[in-house]
């Protein structure tokens, strides 16, 4: 939360009466509910061991990304329901639930992040479901923009505790960086371009080489399989383990 507020603009407004007041750019309240409930809800098994909770703030929303999709049967439209039909990480709500201090009641987030957003006159949160992981977008109301503005942070996986290492994100390296984690976890196992295309659902190979894997493999992060950089059984495997 350290990391949102030290980024958050503030907008200053004076009434009638010439009071004056700050708002917040985004509503901290829905914020730390999807922070809470990316870090009860995310996969804490073996495959996403080294994989982090990472918050984006770009000009116009904050992403809120955590490892592994809905759990079981659950569908998007069943968030914040009591229709919700399973739990991945049952044990955890409870003890949070009997504590009080984090998780108030079971069900109450989502509506929380959509009312306070409301109140603020912003659009509800955007809840995507995705390949490997789930995200939370809150929107400020500006034309919509891929630059990321001021810093990236992740929140370790297992504690609420915001790392200090980030990074700023601009122009072109806005793409890889969009991509990155996916592809560095996707490619842990070598693959092949084609099947990183499909993966990401892409359709532009010159694309997919010119905008991310070229970028990836000059950063030192991915690598070729075959020092024949134009071997037609070429495959990629990333370097995250040994960069960790």
């Amino acid at each position: 939360m350290n990391f949102l507020e030290k980024n958050m603009r503030i907008k200053v407004v004076v009434d009638s009466n010439g009071r004056r007041s700050n708002i917040s750019e985004y509503p901290m309240v829905a914020l730390r509910e999807a922070i809470v409930n990316a870090l009860v809800h995310r996969d804490y098994s073996i495959y996403t061991e080294k994989s982090y909770i990472r918050v984006f703030k770009y000009k116009d929303r904050i992403e809120i990304e955590s490892p592994g999709t809905l759990y079981g049967r659950n569908r998007i439209e069943q968030l914040g329901t009591d229709t919700m039909l399973e739990v991945r990480n049952s044990t955890i709500v409870q003890i949070l639930e009997n504590q009080k201090s984090i998780l108030e009641n079971r069900h109450s987030g989502i509506p929380t992040m959509k009312s306070e957003m409301l109140k603020n006159d912003l659009p509800e949160p955007e809840f995507i479901n995705q390949r490997g992981s789930f995200k939370v977008i809150f929107y400020n109301g500006e034309g919509k923009s891929d630059t990321v503005e001021g810093k990236s942070d992740t929140v370790e996986g297992k504690s609420d505790t915001v790392e200090g290492k980030s990074d700023t994100v601009e122009g072109k390296s806005d793409i890889v960086h969009k991509y990155e984690f996916e592809i560095l976890e996707y490619c842990k196992e070598a693959r092949s371009k084609k099947e990183i295309m499909a993966y990401l659902n892409m359709n532009s190979s010159s694309y997919a080489s010119r905008k991310i894997l070229i970028p990836l493999i000059q950063k030192g992060k991915l690598q070729y399989t075959n020092p024949n950089k134009n071997a037609k059984n070429q495959k990629y495997i990333s370097m995250l383990e040994k960069l960790d």
